[in-house]
């Protein structure tokens, strides 16, 4: 049995005012299967992830999203409350009692710093929050915007492992990263 689409994409375009971003865009994404969306500052990365969501519209084209569940989110802003505890925001993104949560506060060092205030900790530190939400989703697609960004080596290859598994369990996922990854991926280059 063939692996189902989860999303389709058909000649779309984006421009800003006469500054066309790209245009004529096709691809496909199928269960177990991931897009690396590549290219310089400012070629329309982040439009693209945004226009798959359905957070903006392009210029023209057709995008099918067929995605069933839940789309797992994570954008270049790591999306958490600077003035809360780190513990906080876990409560807040409502993943305190999901069964993983121990697990990857562990393997992500986060552990002796659940009451510290998010704007005391560092950049990467920041990123780890917001990645659980990625480790513990619950959905048929990631779309992550520079998940990578930020995060020391050893971190960097825990989330790769675990892209990878979920790829496996034929999950989909289309990310933007600078940074060099070992995830099996079709390419997608802006211009």
């Amino acid at each position: 049995m063939e692996d189902k689409f989860l999303i389709s994409a058909k000649n779309i375009s984006y421009k800003i005012n006469d500054n066309r971003l790209f245009h004529n865009l096709s691809f496909d994404l199928r269960e177990g299967e991931a897009i690396h969306v590549c290219g310089d500052n400012g070629s329309g990365k982040s439009t693209l992830l945004r226009i798959l969501l359905g957070i903006t519209n392009q210029t023209k084209g057709n995008i099918d999203n067929h995605s069933l569940e839940e789309v797992c989110f994570l954008g270049h802003k790591n999306a958490v409350k600077s003035y809360l505890s780190l513990e906080d925001n876990i409560l807040l993104m409502d993943l305190n009692n999901h069964p993983k949560l121990q697990k990857y506060i562990t393997l992500l060092n986060l552990k002796k710093y659940l009451n510290v205030v998010v704007a005391n900790l560092s950049f990467g530190q920041q990123k780890k929050l917001a990645l659980l939400r990625v480790f513990l989703n619950n959905s048929e697609l990631l779309i992550l915007d520079e998940p990578f960004v930020g995060l020391d080596s050893e971190s960097q290859l825990i989330l790769t492992e675990f892209l990878n598994n979920e790829l496996i369990i034929k999950k989909g996922l289309v990310y933007t990263s600078h940074i060099s990854c070992d995830i099996k991926s079709k390419k997608i280059t802006l211009e």
